[in-house]
């Protein structure tokens, strides 16, 4: 951590004092994340965290209400929220010693399990959501398959083709595999609300325990939609192995459908600049005949 003289505005000290009945003592700045986050030791001792916006397309109301969301509906332990704009997110700092390891998989697939539980009549979700930075679009939709095409796969495609970084010819290839999604997608028996961004960093954790969950990206989704970002990130085969037995994949999970699942943050990856992830595309579109 880098310690600040100043760190916060005379504006976002007056918020966080608001939020939180208490004033601010001291601040610094936590290293890494997409948002410019400050650990704020407050008054009485207790600690929040209050992130800022690091660029003009950051919508920092959108992570306080997802969050929100996910506390007031769900058992999945999230921080709590004190205060949440556009420019100015205030959160429960969570003290904890790392991340999603092998000793919290099986607690972690345990409580996303839990989670793909409660449904919804459509995919999607009441509003759009933030992942890695950009807007999430959630228009409802009956079907999964046209759901992932337009909102996800197309969706991340144009915005990785709109920074320079995807080249129209392998927009082009995945626009064609999007046409052909059926032949390798089936229909969930219902959907399922996800997290939307599980990795390690995402799991926050104290002595081997779970002990929050942060960067949301929810929507009704298939619940197998989950384990694309773990695909590329990578967990172990006991963490499937505990969430297989509470919900069982369907057949063809992981030799077909995850593969088209980690297209999305692949061509995240692609948005923000990731040379690796052009060789790792190129290899999925192979695999599927485009």
């Amino acid at each position: 951590m880098q310690v600040e003289k100043n760190p916060l505005s005379a504006k976002v000290t007056q918020i966080v004092e608001r939020a939180t009945r208490r004033l601010v003592v001291s601040a610094v700045t936590l290293a890494g994340g997409r948002t410019d986050a400050k650990l704020v030791v407050l008054s009485d001792g207790s600690q929040v965290v209050v992130k800022l916006p690091k660029g003009n397309g950051d919508k920092l109301a959108i992570e306080g209400s997802s969050i929100e969301y996910l506390k007031k509906h769900t058992s999945l332990p999230m921080p709590e929220v004190f205060y949440s704009d556009d420019s100015v997110l205030v959160h429960e700092y969570i003290v904890a010693d790392g991340t999603l390891a092998a000793d919290s998989e099986p607690e972690t697939a345990e409580l996303l399990a839990k989670l793909h539980e409660q449904t919804a009549s459509q995919y999607g979700f009441d509003f759009d959501t933030l992942y890695r930075g950009a807007i999430q679009p959630n228009k409802k939709n009956g079907k999964w398959t046209d759901f992932f095409a337009q909102n996800r796969l197309l969706f991340m495609a144009r915005q990785a083709l709109d920074t320079g970084y995807l080249t129209s010819e392998t927009m082009g290839r995945i626009e064609k595999l999007a046409g052909q999604l059926h032949r390798w997608l089936d229909e969930p028996e219902r959907p399922s609300l996800i997290h939307g961004d599980i990795w390690s960093s995402s799991v926050l954790c104290r002595h081997g325990r779970v002990k929050a969950f942060v960067d949301p990206a929810i929507c009704f989704a298939d619940s197998e939609f989950e384990f694309a970002f773990c695909g590329v990130q990578g967990l172990s085969k006991r963490f499937y192995a505990v969430y297989n037995e509470i919900r069982p994949f369907r057949a063809s999970f992981f030799e077909v459908r995850q593969m088209i699942y980690n297209l999305y943050p692949l061509l995240s990856d692609i948005r923000l600049n990731s040379a690796d992830a052009h060789r790792r595309i190129d290899a999925i579109l192979k695999r599927f005949g485009v």
